[in-house]
């Protein structure tokens, strides 16, 4: 449990953590329970790419309007007053709404906070609020599924989230300055004794953190690395000496 771990990362110097996706909002949230709009519950069954997009709406829609969740409180607090980074493979913003330095949060898969054009024409990013707003309101005015237009191009608008489908389409902007703070803060990182923590990544996008922590780890003769997951949770022979697997549910390890 990562409060088996408090001791290590208080005496670390830097602490660098991972979010993966056993981690991710659906695991967190039942959507068909916190929806309680008649428009939602009429699209739970729905498997027409139609239904699936308007599903999305009203679930990134819900996302946006969170408070402060609780579901990362232990890493909040073993946080606390440390040197630290959290990088996500997740687009779902949850690390957003929690007491964590929102600077020092990463998304480079996005956050659901905008849409941007699919082509893209250009790199505008534009806010998703009013846009889910609007289509959630005519849908229940008329029964209808409308979709937004770039105002540029008329091409549709989609949520600006990297998927394995719009690598290359992808519009980095949103995260692209806090990026550069993170390589930042790692090339800093060289001959500290730094504490990583890898928590339910697996092989979702293991060039994103998964392959670089491992890397981080061989080359600092000072680092401690803990990888987090129910299945995927091995090292390899390199990494065997200073590499700690914990077979265990994300989810589970941060109560």
């Amino acid at each position: 449990m990562l409060k088996d771990y408090k001791e290590q990362i208080q005496d670390a110097d830097l602490v660098l953590v991972g979010i993966g996706h056993e981690l991710r909002a659906e695991r967190f949230i039942d959507f068909k329970e916190v929806i309680q709009d008649k428009g939602y519950q009429k699209l739970i069954d729905r498997e027409d790419e139609d239904g699936k997009w308007m599903r999305s709406v009203y679930e990134r829609a819900y996302l946006l309007e969170l408070g402060q969740v609780s579901y990362f409180k232990q890493l909040e607090e073993v946080l606390d007053g440390k040197d630290y980074f959290v990088i996500t493979s997740n687009d779902d913003g949850l690390l957003y709404h929690t007491s964590l330095d929102k600077n020092r949060v990463v998304a480079p898969c996005g956050t659901g906070d905008f849409f941007q054009c699919e082509t893209p024409c250009d790199q505008q990013l534009y806010p998703a609020k009013l846009g889910l707003d609007d289509l959630i309101a005519y849908y229940e005015e008329t029964g209808k599924i409308d979709y937004l237009e770039c105002p540029k191009c008329g091409k549709p608008l989609i949520f600006n989230v990297r998927t394995q489908g719009n690598v290359s389409s992808y519009v980095e902007n949103a995260y692209i300055s806090t990026w550069a703070e993170y390589t930042k803060w790692l090339q800093n990182t060289l001959n500290k004794k730094i504490f990583i923590l890898e928590l339910g990544e697996g092989f979702y996008l293991p060039d994103l953190f998964r392959w670089p922590f491992e890397k981080i780890a061989f080359y600092n003769k000072k680092a401690t690395m803990v990888r987090v997951h129910e299945t995927m949770y091995q090292f390899g022979e390199e990494l065997k000496d200073k590499g700690i697997s914990e077979k265990i549910d994300s989810r589970e390890f941060i109560k």
